[in-house]
């Protein structure tokens, strides 16, 4: 960034100085990237993740949509059928409700384009395309994690918009890359995983990878390092004064969550298999029942019971750490029991240690025994539901939860921004945008459209804030 953009105010481009104002929703106090403009064609969980840091962080973000295609994170039908919206897919629409404008009620777009500028504009057209095009002049960033292919058919990859904007940073992230054999392939998360081996990795120990779920955590770490990744690019444009491509495949950004694994093949060619919730040293380590809120002490009813579905993660990363453990179980002669008294004998005896584990944390809640056992200097935590997080007083305290009011969604609680700033607080700057909500603010107010221009652009469908019926 250049000293303006350090400032708060918006960077230049080749073009000279830009006429974009700063967005008026910034924090009195410099957020860390004010003044920089960021266009987004960020779609389904991982490129929002990314522009949701950045917004969080002060940048101005503009999602570049479009009336004639559905935008992938707002929408998957233009007409929805019953047999949709009252299914498991159903619910991530506000209230189920398929009426028109519900591309405005998705919870997915709600949570990661927020704080972020809507415009819509068919680039396949010329209209639409030299207004793009003014875009790109003035910005710092184009981020965009479309199918392969996808911005050579439009032909905004890089090579163009560079003769645009030299000092334009492009971050094109699809599933593997954007060279190699794999560049054409198509992915979704749980797709990615599979590739990588993580599926393979996080299943039970007594099954196979059918019943390893899909967690898609590829999308939202692709996400957090296309962020890092812009932010590295925008200071290393300072010293060159050029911007740059980023390449950075999905695929090989979630390995590194593996590398335990993978350096196990390389250095002793050994293949790590099913885990479950075990470690590969500590012992024991996982996942045990609790008292659930409809049980009392004693009470023999099955943990899998919708009311005594409860649990706590135990992990005991040293002999201390287990007789701490023994002496709040009331059984100390297991710690010294010669099968469980150290790492390397708990470890082979685990199959018989963890019963005795689970008899005993079954009898109590599970907070309660989380607290216990962490004043008692074993790691403990309660695995807790979407509800209970809601609610949790940790998070309370450290006001992680953000209250956004959205005109067409309403007022809903929100995960906070990732970090806390000492002297820039961060907070979440603002709700998603409607479809094309700025179109007359960025059109007009930053690019200078006329009034009769703006006009034309509405009545030849180029612009608009409903997508048109034959959209698919």
């Amino acid at each position: 960034m250049t000293e303006r953009a350090a400032s708060g105010q918006t960077p230049t481009s080749p073009a000279g100085p830009s006429q974009y104002p700063t967005p008026s929703t910034q924090h009195p106090l410099a957020l860390p990237l004010a003044g920089v403009r960021v266009l987004s064609q960020g779609i389904v969980w991982a490129g929002p993740f990314a522009t949701m840091i950045l917004a969080d962080l002060g940048a101005d973000v503009i999602e570049v949509e479009s009336i004639q295609h559905l935008n992938p994170t707002r929408a998957t039908l233009r007409h929805m059928p019953s047999s949709f919206t009252d299914g498991p897919r159903g619910a991530i629409y506000l209230d189920r409700d398929p009426s028109e404008g519900f591309w405005n009620r998705h919870s997915y777009f709600n949570y990661g384009k927020r704080g972020h500028r809507s415009v819509t504009l068919d680039i396949t057209r010329p209209e639409g395309r030299e207004l793009f095009d003014e875009l790109v002049r003035g910005s710092d960033v184009f981020l965009e994690n479309n199918a392969a292919g996808v911005v050579e058919k439009w032909d905004i990859d890089y090579p163009r918009l560079a003769m645009l904007n030299r000092r334009l940073i492009m971050v094109r992230f699809p599933g593997y890359g954007i060279d190699g054999p794999y560049r054409h392939f198509k992915g979704y998360g749980a797709n990615v995983e599979a590739a990588v081996g993580h599926t393979l990795l996080r299943g039970y120990r007594d099954s196979d990878p059918s019943t390893t779920p899909a967690i898609f955590h590829a999308d939202p770490n692709a996400g957090a390092h296309v962020a890092f990744a812009i932010m590295t690019a925008l200071w290393s444009r300072e010293e060159t004064g050029e911007g740059q491509l980023i390449d950075l495949s999905q695929a090989e950004a979630v390995m590194h969550h593996l590398a335990y694994a993978f350096m196990d093949y390389s250095m002793n060619r050994r293949l790590q298999g099913h885990w479950g919730n075990r470690h590969p040293s500590m012992a024991p380590y996982g996942v045990f029942p609790c008292r659930g809120e409809g049980a009392t002490p004693g009470s023999t009813s099955a943990p899998d019971q919708a009311s005594d579905d409860m649990w706590i993660a135990l992990a005991v990363p040293s002999d201390e750490a287990f007789v701490a453990l023994c002496a709040e179980m009331g059984a100390p002669e297991l710690a010294r029991n010669p099968r469980y008294a150290d790492a390397v004998s708990r470890y082979h005896n685990q199959d018989d240690l963890e019963p005795v584990v689970a008899a005993w944390t079954r009898e109590f809640g599970q907070r309660e025994l989380m607290e216990r056992l962490q004043r008692a200097g074993v790691p403990a935590a309660a695995v807790l539901r979407q509800q209970t997080m809601d609610a949790d007083p940790h998070l309370e305290a450290r006001g992680f939860w953000e209250q956004i009011t959205h005109p067409e969604a309403g007022t809903h609680r929100y995960p906070g921004p990732l970090a806390k700033f000492a002297v820039t607080p961060l907070h979440a700057r603002g709700p998603a945008p409607c479809l094309g909500e700025h179109n007359e603010e960025i059109l007009k107010g930053d690019l200078g459209v006329s009034d009769e221009q703006y006009a034309r652009l509405l009545a030849a469908g180029i612009i608009g804030t409903v997508y048109l019926d034959s959209a698919r």
